[in-house]
């Protein structure tokens, strides 16, 4: 498949960056991939694990390597430690420079996949303060991990995903853990506030002690082993001696600036995953789609739907070298989340919901929520409950496509 003069280029090294590599070596792409892979100069591993087990010392760095599509062929050539760096607005090139030297080199491209992903957000005053760690990458995990032997008195600031899973991940080593909350309850933009007030009892009753409504305004550190002192927005301060940031992130597609591609959420996509040039697509977290089932533009940064949107994009590609229409991407978005031996799953898109259910599911009889927009179910969430959440995964498309093929699939 595919002309033997052609060259793909693949910005990123995650997991939708590994996906794409992996299906174009699938679909027997005869030309030549080059695969940026980023700063972190190594081989992509499974990012949901940085929070949860390999803080927890459940895995190690090796044990969380994605497996390398084998063999790579000599067609594939990786470069670690690697960034895209500009993209020609006028022709189909792109400057990769490497961090630890000045060689910097323009690649000519047929098609290009933008799989940049995103990185921490750190505010610029918080940024490099000794004892204050963010976490996005391996390298940020094991820095973390090594301050665990000291059992610092830790103080997490953000109550988002990473932020709750950190918190939890730290109290199950046994150290003494406070949350920041900014908004009135952990992971309420997430799930409500009713999946919301849950995690907040959990994290009660496995001892962490929290502040909500609460934002950090300064932060100041003495030095490598603390304290660190953290003052908020109602006067008051606290000390402690490792600070982690869990502030969310920003997407990585600053290098695109100026190339008239629409960059106001990520990168603009249509429903096939193409930019405004046709042979540039983006997947992953960076990719900002409209979906045709929910009907409106969003970005998705989960683990499962980097790899979804990695094969779709692959696909549209070789629809349009076949001359073929390119499917739109209208996968049901889905994501979980571990804490404290509970596992919170969650599928489809609630933004702009007008209707909350709220019933019990699974074994422990633990929350299960149902999102509704004018009526129709749009996401649905729940505690140790997977398979009542995986069957919502076939309701709502059954309610959004009017499918009855979804419906049956549901009602069994």
């Amino acid at each position: 498949m595919g002309e033997t003069s052609q060259t793909i280029v693949v910005a990123g090294g995650s997991l939708a960056g590994h996906t794409v590599v992996t299906e174009l070596e699938r679909h027997g792409f005869a030309g030549q991939i080059v695969w940026v892979r980023g700063r972190e100069g190594t081989a992509p591993y499974s990012r949901p694990a940085l929070s949860k087990e390999l803080i927890q010392g459940k895995v190690t760095a090796e044990t969380i390597r994605l497996p390398a599509p084998q063999p790579y062929g000599p067609r594939v050539r990786i470069m670690d430690g690697a960034v895209c760096a500009r993209l020609d607005p006028h022709t189909d090139r792109v400057l990769v420079t490497r961090d630890l030297s000045s060689e910097e080199e323009w690649i000519d491209f047929d098609a290009l996949f933008v799989c940049t992903g995103t990185r921490a957000r750190v505010p610029e005053a918080f940024a490099g303060l000794p004892g204050v760690h963010s976490l996005r990458t391996l390298a940020d995990a094991e820095r973390i991990k090594e301050r665990l032997a000291v059992r610092p008195r830790t103080v997490v600031v953000g109550a988002g995903l990473v932020g709750s899973e950190m918190a939890a991940s730290l109290r199950s080593c046994g150290l003494p853990v406070e949350l920041i909350v900014q908004g009135r309850l952990p992971m309420e933009a997430v799930f409500g506030a009713e999946l919301g007030r849950f995690c907040l009892e959990r994290h009660h009753a496995n001892g962490v002690t929290t502040r909500l409504g609460t934002t950090v305004t300064a932060l100041s550190s003495a030095g490598p082993e603390g304290p660190v002192t953290l003052t908020y927005d109602d006067g008051e301060s606290s000390t402690a001696d490792m600070v982690v940031l869990g502030l969310g992130a920003v997407t990585s597609c600053d290098w695109l600036d100026g190339c008239g591609l629409d960059l106001s959420d990520g990168l603009g996509c249509d429903e096939a995953l193409r930019t405004a040039r046709p042979n540039i697509l983006a997947a992953g977290d960076v990719a900002n789609w409209r979906h045709p089932l929910f009907g409106h533009r969003m970005r998705v940064e989960h683990w499962s739907n980097a790899s979804a949107q990695a094969r779709h994009a692959v696909e549209s590609w070789l629809a349009g070298q076949e001359g073929r229409q390119p499917p739109a991407f209208a996968d049901v978005p889905y994501f979980w989340s571990d804490q404290y031996g509970l596992k919170y799953q969650m599928v489809g898109h609630a933004r702009g919901h007008d209707e909350v259910h709220v019933e019990e599911a699974g074994a422990g009889g633990y929350p299960f929520v149902t999102y509704l927009r004018e009526g129709r179910i749009v996401a649905a969430a729940g505690v140790n409950a997977p398979r009542a959440v995986m069957r919502m995964k076939a309701r709502i498309q059954a309610d959004l496509t009017g499918d009855s093929t979804s419906e049956e699939v549901y009602a069994r």
